[in-house]
């Protein structure tokens, strides 16, 4: 893969409909797309994008700022789908669930004060407040098969990975994953592989770590570059793996691709949608119909 350089490249997200890679450059400002052959194109965004989800129907879903933005190819034009109120505060990392909610994180635009937050938000595009009391938040990643959010923090002040379980009518159970405190690297982005094993970058430590479903790590694989951001697993099979980058000792930030995944045997999974007010209505819909259908 012909690689693109990057301020600071983040949030990988492949779109198999036509093999494209969508990432973002934070302190670049810029929307990328890298086709299989790595070619690049990219866009300037009005704010600083801290990541990039897809919708339904696969186009890119923009945290630009404290908003969401739905993001059109044809024009270029982002527009704007709902905000928060986050003032001196801008979007960070993402991850879609199960069910299709976006989960998203705020920080501090200074990286000083711990006033970061976690949203989720469902079909009626509406951000809903989670958590609060985060300084850099960071690592989110939906384990399906245990129905709990990855969500870690990535400031030296707290170097900590969490899972978080959403409770009726009852506040989220947070609980200690892993510390990152002996390690090289602070907790960045994140995937989920086929095992139920997250894959996390350690910033700053030039190493991915892979992290077994009951926090032992099982892998450590350095990485060419000292600041990894985020893996993404891509290619039909899911098999291949991407991984971003933060411009620092040893090269500027970029997506390059990696094949560490390959060699271990290991896979990905899909990485699910958000569905917003048109993909719920079409579920409502097909559903309707088959209750309507005569038995």
């Amino acid at each position: 893969m012909t690689e693109t350089c990057a301020e600071l490249g983040e949030s990988p997200v492949w779109r198999a409909e036509d093999d494209m890679i969508w990432w973002v450059d934070v302190e670049g400002l810029r929307l990328l797309r890298t086709d299989s052959r790595g070619r690049t194109r990219s866009w300037f965004t009005p704010e600083a994008p801290g990541f990039v989800q897809l919708d339904a129907a696969g186009a890119p879903l923009v945290g630009m700022g404290a908003g969401l933005h739905r993001f059109d190819e044809t024009t270029g034009a982002f527009a704007r789908l709902a905000a928060v109120d986050a003032p001196g505060r801008r979007c960070n990392d993402a991850c879609v669930d199960a069910a299709g909610r976006l989960w998203f994180g705020t920080m501090d635009v200074d990286n000083l004060r711990p006033n970061g937050a976690l949203y989720v938000m469902g079909p009626d595009a509406v951000p809903h407040l989670v958590q609060e009391g985060f300084r850099t938040l960071n690592g989110l990643a939906w384990d399906a098969a245990r129905e709990r959010l990855f969500v870690s923090d990535s400031h030296a002040r707290a170097q900590t990975l969490w899972t978080l379980r959403l409770r009726d009518d009852r506040p989220p159970l947070r609980e200690v994953f892993a510390r990152f405190d002996a390690l090289p690297g602070r907790p960045d982005g994140a995937a989920m592989d086929a095992d139920g094993h997250c894959w996390i970058a350690g910033v700053g430590g030039a190493e991915l770590l892979r992290f077994a479903p009951d926090g032992r790590i099982a892998a450590r694989v350095p990485t060419p570059m000292a600041q990894p951001t985020k893996p993404a697993f891509i290619g039909p099979d899911l098999g291949r793996m991407v991984l971003t980058s933060r411009r620092g000792p040893g090269g500027g930030g970029r997506l390059a691709a990696w094949d560490a995944a390959r060699a271990m045997g290991v896979r990905g999974v899909p990485a699910p949608r958000w569905r917003g007010p048109a993909a719920a209505a079409n579920t409502e819909d097909k559903n309707k119909r088959q209750e309507d259908r005569p038995a």
